[in-house]
Parts: structure tokens; sequence; C-alpha cells
């Protein structure tokens, strides 16, 4: 086993608290992984997505409508960046 494959079933062992030994029988003999102990990502994690989601949408709609853009409404897209950037950096340094 190289660095890189024992990094990822340490990973899984940490996912599915199980132990080496389990994972490994569980990927060899039920032919799936284990499933995670914890949500990857926590429920507050998929509501904010899903706010910023609609939040993009709403912007890319008016931006196709041609209007000009209020200010309030870009300070709003401001914060919803700020927003998405803090998201990315959880999800990068959670893994």
């Amino acid at each position: 086993m190289d660095e890189g494959e024992f990094e990822q079933l340490a990973k899984l062992c940490e996912y599915s608290d199980l132990s080496a030994s389990e994972v490994i029988r569980s990927c060899v003999f039920k032919n799936r992984l284990p499933k995670a102990r914890i949500p990857i990502l926590e429920k507050q994690t998929y509501i904010e997505l899903r706010k910023i989601g609609t939040n993009i949408n709403q912007i890319a709609k008016h931006y196709n409508s041609n209007k000009p853009v209020p200010s309030d409404k870009l300070i709003a897209f401001k914060a919803l960046q700020e927003k998405l950037n803090l998201l990315i950096k959880l999800l990068v340094n959670d893994h």
C-alpha cells in the first residue's frame, strides 16, 4: 500500500468510525464503502448553500434582463461572495 492509499484508508476509517480491517472487509466482501458516521456536510451548510444558490439565480435573472443593478443589490452580492468564500474555505479545510 502506497502513502496515498494509506491516507485514503485513514480518511475512510475516520469518516466511518471503523478500523482499517473493518473498512477493507466492507470494501472487499460487501463490495461497498462503509457509511459515514457523520455527514460530510452539516445540515446548516446545505441550508447556506441553498440560500446562496437562490440568491445567485435571482442575480443572474436580473442581470439577464439588462436592467441596471441597484447598489443595495451589489452590496448583497458582495456579502454573498464573502459567505461563499467562507464556505469554500471550511469545506477545503475540513478534508
